[in-house]
Parts: C-alpha cells; structure tokens; sequence
C-alpha cells in the first residue's frame, strides 16, 4: 500500500509540474479540497449515498480490498458504509496541497472505521489516506483517486 501511495503522490507532482495558469489562487483551492473532503466525509457519516457519488470523479481509482474503477464500481464497494448500521467510517484531512496549475490536489489524512469482526465482535480499526482530488470545468473538485494504509486495530 506504502508504494502504491507513494506513486500516487509521484504522479501528482508529475502532473503538477505543467505552468502555473494565471489567476490561480491556490490558498482558495486548498480551502475548496479540504472542504471537499471533509464533505464526503460528511456524506458516509450521514449515509448519504447520493451526496458521495456527487463528489467521486466518473474515472475515479479506490484502492482498498479491491481495486474499484469508476464511480458506479466505487459506489458498490463503498455500499456497505451506506446500508450496514452496525459499520462506521470517519476521517479527517491532516494535509492538503494542490498543483501550481491549480487544477490537481491531493489531501491526507487519518480514518477510523468502527465495525465487527468475524466472529461479531465490536473492531475499531484506525489508517492513513491520501485522496488525489481534480476540479471540475464547473470549478467543483472531485475525487479521482483514493488510497488508505491497511487499518491497525486500536489498543483499548
């Protein structure tokens, strides 16, 4: 997962190394990611499956059990975050930078998925992320990639 993320903030910088186009204001575009991420943060907290999907970019790459290409692919896997009440996932941007072009951007961060092992017993599990976020021609940002380490159980 480490490499995986690694590439992924690799590729970032290489799409980011384009000039710098006029008028970006990229102190507003941080704010615009942040506020992106944390509102789809809000939308599984709030098992909003509609406000998610908004938010993901119809090419968009998740990377968790499997790997979920597309929007529709996305939202299947993310599915059980929306039906199953006894499964929470929470996180939070730590970080968020956006290319000079102001057109690319990235957020990490830290998630805590709270949910039941195999045997049915309560499991908190807690990671890292990071997100690659691309704006829109409408100026909205949209997640187009998604990456998180492996969740380590929580010590109670």
């Amino acid at each position: 997962m480490k490499k995986m993320a690694i590439a992924a903030v690799l590729l970032f910088f290489a799409a980011a190394a384009r000039a710098v186009q006029p008028g970006a204001d990229l102190e507003a575009a941080k704010r615009e990611i942040r506020i992106a991420d944390l509102e789809l943060a809000k939308a599984v907290a709030d098992r909003s499956l509609e406000a998610f999907v908004a938010k993901v970019d119809d090419d968009a790459v998740f990377f968790g059990r499997d790997i979920s290409r597309g929007k529709e692919a996305v939202s299947k896997a993310w599915l059980p975050f929306f039906t199953d009440g006894s499964l929470f996932l929470r996180w939070h941007p730590t970080q968020v930078e956006v290319s000079s072009s102001g057109d690319l951007g990235y957020s990490i961060g830290e998630y805590e998925r709270i949910g039941k092992d195999a045997s049915g017993k309560p499991d908190t599990a807690t990671g890292s992320y990071v997100s690659i976020w691309r704006r829109q021609p409408t100026g909205r940002w949209k997640i187009v990639l998604d990456i998180g380490t492996p969740a380590s159980p929580r010590k109670l």
